[in-house]
């Protein structure tokens, strides 16, 4: 499971974004009640009804530039759960975050490939406690191993940046590196040099990052992944895609010499009926 976090001015804007349906430019919905909401704590209604009710709240604390707080939690691709359980991560995220005696809502998008929700949150409470947003993206990620061993989920990989030393030196699976092993893989076979490679790999749904520092790839939960993680730092892909260009040139060589050599016989075959032609005419004259 993998999870983001955020603070907001506008408890408005923040629940606008997450309930409201996606439009194309010309207004047309992309996916039409693509939300729902799974659950309220300490209040209901509608998005403006919400709205309303957290500001209400947010006045007591007005020392607070951005008490509103909006965390996602994401299954990977293929894992599903039950609605109930859904609920269950979003309450027990709200009381691993430190907000689960305030206002909350967990909210469903239905508009993707990967089960995920959405929780938006109240940092201040009617008692004026404020939930604090130091490290929050650690506690978040630390929720996420907890929840995935405690409910039997698939486990994932933390960021490169939350790991300890030793951590790094333990190779790291999942199903991100696997998806990402297989499908840096799969494209080498097919690339002529690494501007195709990344046109390939942005096709299939990643970001690729190059620099002097090397290779690395973010897919479309915002996970990124270095090149080396998936065993296959930039200098790997340069020599694949060169080996693979030498090869491709010598099998091109083969077979234009293929070509070549049943063109010549092909010919020879020709000059020898011509031959045998000629002669046979001969005879018959004679």
């Amino acid at each position: 499971m993998f999870g983001t976090t955020s603070t907001g001015r506008s408890a408005r804007l923040t629940l606008d974004y997450c309930l409201t349906d996606k439009l194309t430019q010309s207004r047309q919905v992309i996916y039409k009640d693509r939300a729902e909401i799974l659950y309220c704590h300490h209040c209901y209604g509608d998005k403006e009804e919400l709205a309303q009710q957290f500001r209400e709240v947010i006045r007591l604390r007005r020392d607070i530039s951005e008490p509103v707080m909006h965390l996602s939690l994401s299954l990977p691709p293929g894992e599903q759960v039950a609605r109930s359980k859904l609920v269950q991560l979003g309450k027990e995220c709200a009381t691993h975050m430190d907000f689960e005696k305030h206002q909350y809502v967990v909210i469903q998008h239905k508009d993707t490939f990967h089960q995920h929700i959405h929780v938006v949150a109240n940092r201040i409470g009617f008692d004026r406690h404020a939930t604090s947003n130091s490290f929050s993206l650690r506690r978040l990620i630390d929720y996420c191993r907890q929840a995935e061993l405690r409910h039997g989920l698939r486990q994932e990989l933390s960021p490169p940046g939350f790991l300890t030393e030793e951590q790094r030196q333990v190779p790291r699976h999942g199903i991100r590196l696997d998806k990402l092993k297989e499908n840096i893989t799969e494209t080498l076979l097919v690339s002529q040099d690494v501007t195709a490679f990344k046109a390939l790999m942005e096709e299939k749904g990643y970001t690729v990052y190059l620099s002097e520092r090397g290779i690395a790839f973010k897919d479309e939960n915002h996970v990124v992944i270095r090149g080396y993680e998936a065993g296959y730092p930039f200098h790997k892909i340069e020599s694949t895609l060169s080996l693979s260009l030498s090869l491709r040139q010598e099998q091109e060589r083969l077979r234009l010499a293929e070509e070549q050599r049943l063109k010549q016989e092909q010919e020879l075959h020709q000059r020898h009926e011509q031959w045998h032609r000629h002669t046979h005419s001969h005879s018959l004259s004679l």
